[in-house]
């Protein structure tokens, strides 16, 4: 009898197996574990599935291309707008009223009427790309000036004006306008036209703070800042820079994750086109910059190893 109970185990484990032997609840295995198109039925896809693949809510009034955004995850309408509560009668369609829908049943939840943004026919415009899942702000902007709706708490935020290291003198009557906006992790980052480039801290949900770069280059009445944005226990620089002939703007993010830097750097220091910075290391490891060309210098490692200005005298010479 001593046999008997491993061969009955030994029975058991086969049949088991001719069954099929399914992996415990909540396990998967094989080539379709991190499949998120499968319709094996885990609750996050079944919820996402479950999401209308649009909407058919139709608000009404006037609306211009690309002042309408939904937020499918949220199942939410942002709509800017014209109707006849801002009809002027010289300029006509004022594009200033904001409406946001819950699209489950077309019920409007909130409606704000924003200022004359400096003329009842300059429309405001959602932003290009304004929204992601870790913020949940949607950026509006005016000719200078900007709004922010918060979807997590429905609510809009006091207005925002893009703010600058040095002052700023317009060129003509477009100097100013805010050309592109984007929300980019916990930071709204945009370009005004002849100022340059602006940053807005969004950690702080119900204050956003304006970010000054960290240097800047001023060249031929041109501003090539560099902006240090604290993320990860580090920081991340970025040199931002529009093409306006492309309508193209980038972010440039120097580093592949944040670094912990040193920024005790002098302030004559920081408006040159070539900044050195270093990192907290043993080493002291030299992170360099061409503010000019909006980018990071590769340092060969014989240079690298070098004090600070040898750095900045190899940079001049092979820019």
């Amino acid at each position: 009898m001593k046999y008997a109970l491993p061969f009955l185990l030994s029975l058991a484990l086969i049949a088991l197996q001719a069954c099929g032997g399914e992996a415990p609840s909540g396990q998967q295995s094989g080539d379709n574990a991190g499949d998120t198109t499968s319709t094996s039925g885990t609750p996050g896809q079944y919820e996402d599935n479950q999401l209308p693949a649009s909407h058919n809510c139709q608000p009404g009034g006037e609306i211009l291309e690309g002042n309408q955004f939904w937020i499918r995850e949220l199942e939410t309408l942002v709509v800017v707008k014209a109707d006849s509560s801002t009809l002027d009668p010289d300029y006509g369609p004022s594009h200033r009223v904001l409406e946001i829908y819950d699209t489950k049943d077309c019920r409007r939840l909130a409606r704000q009427v924003l200022p004359v943004n400096v003329s009842p026919d300059f429309p405001y415009y959602i932003a290009e790309i304004t929204y992601n899942n870790t913020s949940r702000m949607l950026a509006i902007r005016g000719f200078s000036t900007i709004y922010l709706y918060d979807l997590a708490n429905q609510s809009l935020l006091p207005v925002l004006e893009p703010k600058f290291l040095r002052e700023r003198y317009g060129v003509d009557a477009q100097s100013g306008m805010i050309q592109r906006l984007e929300v980019w992790e916990n930071y709204l980052i945009g370009y005004s036209q002849d100022y340059g480039s602006f940053v807005f801290d969004l950690s702080g949900r119900q204050a956003p703070k304006a970010v000054l770069p960290f240097g800047e280059l001023e060249s031929e009445e041109k501003f090539y800042p560099i902006f240090l944005l604290a993320s990860g226990g580090g920081y991340q620089a970025i040199l931002p820079e529009y093409d306006r002939e492309a309508d193209k703007f980038a972010i440039n993010p120097a580093f592949t994750a944040p670094l912990q830097l040193n920024l005790d750097v002098q302030k004559s220091a920081r408006n040159n086109r070539f900044l050195v910075l270093r990192q907290t290391d043993e080493a002291k490891t030299p992170q360099a910059f061409d503010l000019l060309k909006r980018k990071r210098v590769e340092l060969p490692a014989n240079v690298a190893s070098q004090g600070t200005q040898a750095i900045l005298a190899w940079m001049k010479q092979n820019s």
